[in-house]
């Protein structure tokens, strides 16, 4: 089993099940490296699981970061390659969390579910990555939301070509529009979220094998339904990379007080996940 910097990997074969969780160094958000690293990542399994001797069904995704799954973007380098007009960086940047995106909704081309197990908080970035998957499975007290208009900018990594498709019109504008934090019974009665579990009643890897195991069950259906659905609202990276683009042009249209609130919302997330981890 290959090693990755930035995520710790764990292969089942019993369960036909792979699962792959941000490591618990550093932040816990889309960085420029993790995300360059993410490709490779989704190339390697791509490969690797097209042997006959891996079978895979699943493919979940988790964070060792307590309490936290994604931060989102990486503020910091936003601000700073804003600052300095370097327009190239963050098009690098958008387009590799587009890859990224893009990889878990076509299931890394291969023949299998994607499940999002959210055990915290999962914010911009984050949340899209989340939405990308076939599934979320998310503790009982986890969070949700965009942050972005907060600075007077939108999510620009997948969030209205998923939501417009997950959603009515009218529920997918709230969450977009709002900046508010969702909290996972409403998300669910939405039907984003598909199932949520009490961490006092069990742990998020044993909720994961036991939302696996259902799954399994009836994985002919399940599978086949989640590949007529994306046939029926289909979504192609092409639309992904437009709204990418113009995400990376309205970078340049914020002002200074807009550039101030993306500041100290990064400040304010450094110090939620270094108390996580202190926690």
């Amino acid at each position: 089993m290959r090693q990755f910097h930035c995520i710790n990997l764990e292969y089942f074969p019993k369960e036909q099940t792979l699962f792959w969780k941000i490591k618990n160094t550093g932040m816990p958000n889309f960085c420029l490296n993790g995300l360059g690293e993410f490709q490779e990542f989704c190339s390697w399994v791509k490969e690797y699981f097209s042997h006959p001797d891996r079978p895979l069904k699943f493919v979940i995704s988790g964070s060792e970061h307590q309490g936290i799954y994604n931060m989102g973007g990486d503020l910091p380098f936003f601000l700073e390659n804003i600052q300095s007009g370097n327009i190239e960086n963050l098009r690098q940047y958008a387009h590799l969390c587009v890859d990224a995106i893009y990889n878990i909704y076509t299931s890394f081309d291969l023949p299998v579910l994607t499940i999002a197990l959210v055990e915290g908080k999962a914010y911009g970035g984050g949340f899209e990555c989340a939405l990308a998957h076939d599934y979320i499975l998310a503790v009982d007290d986890a969070q949700f939301g965009l942050p972005e208009n907060k600075f007077n900018l939108f999510p620009g990594m997948g969030a209205y070509s998923l939501l417009y498709r997950k959603l009515s019109t009218g529920d997918a504008s709230e969450i977009l529009k709002s900046g508010r934090i969702f909290e996972v019974n409403y998300l669910k009665s939405l039907g984003l979220i598909n199932t949520v579990f009490s961490k006092k009643e069990e742990e998020g890897e044993l909720a994961a094998f036991n939302f696996v195991s259902r799954l399994n069950e009836h994985f002919n259906f399940e599978y086949h339904h989640a590949l007529c659905t994306k046939k029926i609202f289909p979504l192609h990276k092409k639309e992904l990379l437009e709204i990418t683009d113009i995400w990376v042009e309205a970078c340049f249209k914020v002002k200074k007080f807009d550039l101030r609130r993306m500041e100290i919302l990064g400040n304010t997330q450094l110090r939620k996940s270094k108390a996580m981890t202190i926690h």
